[in-house]
């Protein structure tokens, strides 16, 4: 389980181009439960497939969240 000074960031798999221009993106999330808000709020850009939720200090793995 994660600690109370983890933070999450969220990564975009993209139809084409590049994340950069979508705030989420750039955004450390406290706890998984604002993550996934950030994540829906990705999916009204029609270029983002899939979104990937990793721990911020190391990248690792935690979850796909689907639309």
């Amino acid at each position: 389980m994660a600690s109370a000074t983890t933070s999450f960031r969220l990564r975009p798999i993209m139809k084409q181009g590049t994340a950069a221009s979508i705030p989420e993106t750039w955004t450390r999330y406290a706890s998984i439960a604002d993550a996934r808000v950030g994540a829906k709020s990705m999916y009204q850009n029609d270029r983002v497939l899939r979104v990937m939720l990793v721990l911020d200090s190391v990248g690792s793995y935690v979850e796909w969240i689907e639309r």
